[in-house]
């Protein structure tokens, strides 16, 4: 009986470790004493190795692939909830209406007082005078119906006039006396950045473009997006916190959630970019 197709049928159990000790010494004196079985087995073993190296590789792959579009997704989630937590808490200016404040005088000091639909008060002390804006916001009007109601102390002895803003007509007079002649613009530094953003976004695209043509060969989608997301990320953080009317009167309550989507949505377009980049062939 010829031992070597024996072996032949066994080696593949062999490497796997499955034979019983018996076959296992069997198999194993048998190569000691046969180049041919011995060469068939290191020549299985190097084929087995070969084959195992893509499957790494594309494993590999497959869970990069996976972490960054996971990373993606937290991004686009933590953006969303970004955007739902400036709508709930963005200031909503009040205009003057009949009952929006009433003030209490004494010997020492003023008080304004406003009614419950209020959420917070904003004021602005200029050299001539003090301007206030009441501003109601969603998450107040629909979670915090009762709170108390905000107010606002002047000392007569640091008296000036004191104006109420309005964002649509001119200011109302709350405390002092005379016309009104003057009034607070609103802030256009969110226009400049949408503005600005956008040229950028434009401007990088248009090199990143010529660079292509130029090279012949194409820049990597993740280097693409690190370079132009930027500007479109403030862009679109403008656009979605503001819409089209980028004027403001709470500068640094808009900037501030604004700053923090657009943080979001380049995370989001890097990491999306990333995985899918990993995806093309190599």
């Amino acid at each position: 009986m010829n031992n070597c197709e024996i072996i032949k049928d066994l080696l593949p159990l062999y490497q796997e470790n499955l034979l019983s000790d018996e076959s296992k010494i069997f198999v194993e004196d048998h190569l000691r004493t046969c180049p041919e079985c011995e060469g068939l087995l290191k020549d299985e073993i190097q084929i087995e190795r070969k084959e195992s190296k893509p499957l790494d590789f594309v494993e590999k792959r497959i869970k990069k692939e996976t972490r960054y579009f996971t990373l993606a997704i937290i991004a686009l989630l933590g953006s969303i909830l970004i955007f739902i937590i400036s709508y709930l808490n963005t200031p909503r200016h009040i205009e003057y209406e009949k009952g929006l404040y009433k003030v209490y005088r004494s010997d020492e000091i003023y008080t304004v007082e406003f009614n419950d639909r209020v959420s917070g008060i904003d004021y602005t002390d200029t050299e001539d005078a003090i301007y206030l804006d009441a501003y109601s916001t969603k998450y107040d009007e629909i979670f915090n119906k009762r709170r108390l109601r905000k107010s606002l102390t002047f000392h007569k002895d640091n008296f000036k006039t004191v104006l109420y803003q309005n964002h649509e007509s001119m200011p109302k007079m709350v405390i002092g006396s005379g016309e009104v002649h003057q009034t607070l613009l609103p802030r256009l530094l969110l226009g400049f950045y949408a503005r600005f953003s956008l040229i950028g976004f434009l401007g990088l695209g248009v090199l990143i473009f010529l660079i292509e043509k130029s090279r012949k060969k194409a820049i990597s989608l993740p280097i693409k997006t690190l370079l132009i997301g930027a500007p479109l990320s403030l862009f679109l953080a403008i656009i979605a916190i503001k819409g089209l009317n980028t004027p403001t009167y709470y500068p640094m309550t808009d900037f501030k959630y604004i700053a923090f989507l657009a943080l979001g949505i380049y995370l989001f377009l890097i990491f999306l970019s990333i995985a899918r980049e990993s995806k093309l062939p190599a």
